[in-house]
């Protein structure tokens, strides 16, 4: 679209100048989202350090993440374990993990803030922070070192991800694992997150669907929702199963047949979108890096 200059008449029609008309109220509304951005860089380690206070959680916390492979002495070593692994959990021990007073840390956060000595635009991003979870997202479109459009893997819902570094990263088709956080009229990732190969995208929403048949087993009305709100962390046993390098033709395969056995034999009686592993065609599966690029936590 052609720039519209100072002078031009306002696309609006009211006859005025641009620049006495839509432009200041376009420049305030430009300015107040930098603020908003600026705050979700300042907010967020706030929120990490909060979850860092909470130690007696973590060992419970971190055996449900990683499913039982770490033990919490090795909290120290995650970053080497797995990429980022240590930002990861603590994003998701913050936004996901409930607490004995049956809270997340980030719901307990944006109903009493008052410990964090938060600036203004940081206390108007934490309310809207309560309802983000761990979710994954295939993306749909690249502006190579601007943003990202996403839809998220199950329900559809799209999302515009203002993310320069993650969009130089990630390419259509590829699937992201981690947090979305809203700030204004945008949406940003929040922490890191595990960056995947576009072979995993159905596979994940299979193995994604398993788990919330299993759910609806006791809760029938249950939604993907409510199995975010009480297992988000099962997209993460998904992501460490996955090779760094080397591919495994069968390995995406396998981890589906392995989870709905496993599910079976807890008392489950689910079944499989698609009619059996053995009947697929066999995509490579690998795991691409995680990014580093996504804003510190």
């Amino acid at each position: 679209m052609a720039k519209i200059g100072r002078n031009d008449p306002c696309p609006c029609g009211s006859g005025k100048k641009y620049k006495n008309c839509h432009l200041p109220i376009e420049e305030a509304a430009r300015a107040e989202q930098l603020r908003l951005r600026r705050a979700v860089d300042t907010l967020l380690p706030k929120v990490i350090d909060a979850a860092r206070e909470l130690p007696e959680a973590i060992p419970a916390a971190l055996t449900r993440y990683w499913d039982g492979k770490y033990t919490p002495e090795q909290l120290s070593e995650l970053d080497d374990l797995e990429e980022r692994g240590a930002d990861r959990f603590l994003t998701w021990y913050a936004f996901d993990y409930v607490q004995e007073d049956g809270r997340t840390l980030v719901e307990r956060l944006a109903s009493d803030p008052a410990g964090l000595e938060l600036a203004e635009e940081e206390a108007r991003l934490l309310p809207a922070w309560a309802d983000v979870r761990l979710r994954a997202y295939a993306v749909q479109e690249v502006q190579k070192g601007q943003s990202l459009r996403v839809s998220e893997l199950v329900e559809g819902t799209i999302y515009d991800v203002a993310d320069s570094a993650a969009s130089r990263r990630m390419q259509v088709g590829e699937v992201l694992v981690g947090h979305l956080v809203p700030a204004g009229e945008q949406f940003f990732i929040g922490g890191a997150v595990a960056h995947l190969t576009e072979d995993t995208r159905d596979k994940l929403r299979d193995f994604a669907e398993l788990h919330l048949e299993a759910l609806r087993r006791d809760r029938p009305d249950a939604t993907w929702a409510d199995l975010l709100r009480t297992r988000s962390e099962v997209l993460n046993h998904f992501v460490m199963q996955l090779p760094v390098e080397a591919p495994d033709p069968t390995l995406l395969d396998r981890i589906l047949l392995q989870t709905r056995v496993a599910l079976q034999l807890a008392g489950e009686s689910i079944g499989i979108r698609r009619e059996s592993p053995e009947s697929e065609e066999s995509p490579e599966g690998e795991r691409a890096p995680e990014s580093d690029d996504s804003p510190p936590a």
